[in-house]
């Protein structure tokens, strides 16, 4: 091993330290590559990649999701019609980025091969800022629910402390504990959104909340895109984590199928039934009422009605949704922050597990008061970065790499041995210039996206075709003048 890289490798933390009780499977260590030897123990199964998704996925923050489109002045059928399309192709993205998992390092570590290492640490910042963000919002979505069904007595802010403390709690326990959980804890939501689905059909209407057409209806349609592919697009971030403690002779087709369907049927089915539940403010006042109470949780409250008490309990097992589906984002916010640098590696993780949970309580309880504008508004900011993300990974692969073995998975750690970042940055800067111009959130619009009706979100497919169209320009030089 050469001085330089030498210099910037940590030691792993200690796979023994007693103080950890070994009964407990707590994990242990952080963002060090996992070896194909050491997957020989405390293995985890492809179908794992398929149940972790489905609890995260199975959650009321998807249902809130879903019913931003009626939110819009869109019909249920048109929603239904973007949910099913987006994510039938969004979702290819975060199953196909879940297979760098089998290299045995996390979503941002990897992601220095293409950024480079210090080109990576926008990968670090804005990977930290949406998941805190995520977990900010996702626990507001639980929140409500807990709001509506307790009359506004537990307000939303009190809310968020109790999802966010429970998810610190798997967390800091670590992988085993969260495939364990994960492995069947999502059929408690998925009967709750089942028996809402019938007990509320009697209000559910195929009438829009506006009268849309033309520009105006195009405008909206291309906004409500903007928000599910941003729900789905965000699990990129993260998507590999979870599957370092595979075999690495493990299929990537079986960890891209597993993902895929993971993510595509609960997103699908649960999206769906949010947009359905809008369409009861169209047919009910006292259902309108409870939106503006309570949100998705008032919606779902007027739906659960007719199951009396069952229907209270079935409300706590959908504000309890928000825990797996904050999971990812608590336990990967460690993770992310483990690159900034080989000083925050020596941070332990569960250190930075629980800075991440403080840090979410904080944004969500202040983020709560204005709950809708700052949902719409954090989807499609972090989206863009998201885009940028996934562009240069995959251009970097497809364009440069070509294959898995050309990965040199050993200088994970060695600035020297990794690219330098020049070509991803100018990426970003591109590809942020694109977002500028096609952005329509409550507070901007882009000159682009205003020509559009009343304002439409295409900041996505300017933020890729900018980013995608500079970086393998700018990779080929670095490669031709870096080395790397």
């Amino acid at each position: 091993m050469s001085t330089e890289k030498a210099e910037h490798e940590t030691e792993s933390p200690s796979k023994t330290q007693p103080w950890f009780p070994k009964r407990l499977s707590i994990e242990e260590g952080g963002i060090e590559r996992v070896t194909d030897e050491e997957r020989k123990e405390k293995t985890t199964k492809f179908w794992h990649a398929a149940t972790f998704w489905f609890s995260a996925n199975m959650a009321i923050a998807t249902l809130n999701i879903g019913s931003l489109g009626g939110s819009m002045g869109l019909g249920f059928w048109d929603c239904f019609i973007v949910i099913v399309v987006v994510n039938l192709f969004t979702d290819l993205l975060p199953a196909w980025t879940a297979t760098a998992g089998l290299t045995g390092l996390r979503m941002t570590t990897f992601s220095r091969y293409s950024f480079g290492y210090w080109g990576n640490m926008l990968v670090v910042v804005f990977s930290m800022v949406a998941t805190t963000g995520w977990n900010a919002i996702n626990s507001i979505s639980g929140a409500s629910v807990l709001n509506a069904l307790s009359n506004g007595k537990c307000p939303t802010w009190a809310g968020v402390i109790i999802i966010c403390t429970l998810v610190w709690i798997i967390c800091a326990l670590g992988i085993t504990w969260i495939h364990r959980l994960d492995t069947f804890i999502w059929i408690f939501p998925l009967i709750v959104w089942c028996v809402a689905a019938g007990t509320g059909a009697s209000s559910f209407t195929a009438a829009s909340p506006k009268h849309l057409e033309g520009a105006d209806k195009a405008a909206a349609v291309l906004s409500y895109v903007a928000s599910i592919f941003s729900f789905s697009l965000s699990w990129v971030n993260c998507a590999a984590d979870y599957n370092v403690r595979m075999p690495h002779d493990t299929p990537r087709w079986k960890i891209f199928s597993a993902t895929y369907v993971g993510i595509f049927v609960p997103s699908v089915l649960v999206q769906a039934l949010g947009a359905a539940l809008y369409t009861g403010t169209v047919t009910s006042v006292e259902w309108k009422h409870a939106y503006s109470a309570s949100s998705i949780g008032g919606l779902l409250e007027m739906a659960l009605k007719p199951a009396g008490g069952f229907g209270k309990f079935l409300m706590v097992l959908a504000a309890l949704s928000s825990i797996p589906n904050n999971i990812p984002n608590n336990y990967s916010f460690a993770l992310h922050a483990q690159n900034l640098g080989s000083w925050a590696i020596r941070i332990p993780r569960v250190v930075l597990v629980t800075f991440g949970s403080v840090v979410a309580v904080v944004v969500g309880c202040c983020a709560a008061r204005y709950f809708s504008d700052t949902l719409q508004t954090f989807l499609s900011v972090i989206g863009y970065w998201t885009v940028i993300h996934t562009t240069v990974v995959m251009e970097e692969h497809f364009i440069f790499r070509r294959r898995w073995t050309a990965y040199d998975l050993d200088a994970w750690n060695n600035p020297a041995a990794l690219p330098f970042g020049w070509a991803s940055a100018g990426a970003f800067c591109f590809g942020f210039a694109g977002a500028a111009l096609g952005m329509h959130v409550k507070w901007y619009s882009g000159p682009i996206a205003s020509l559009i009706g009343s304002g439409a979100n295409i900041g996505h497919e300017l933020t890729f075709a900018f980013s995608a169209i500079v970086f393998p320009l700018f990779r080929w030089v670095e490669k031709r003048y870096g080395g790397y």
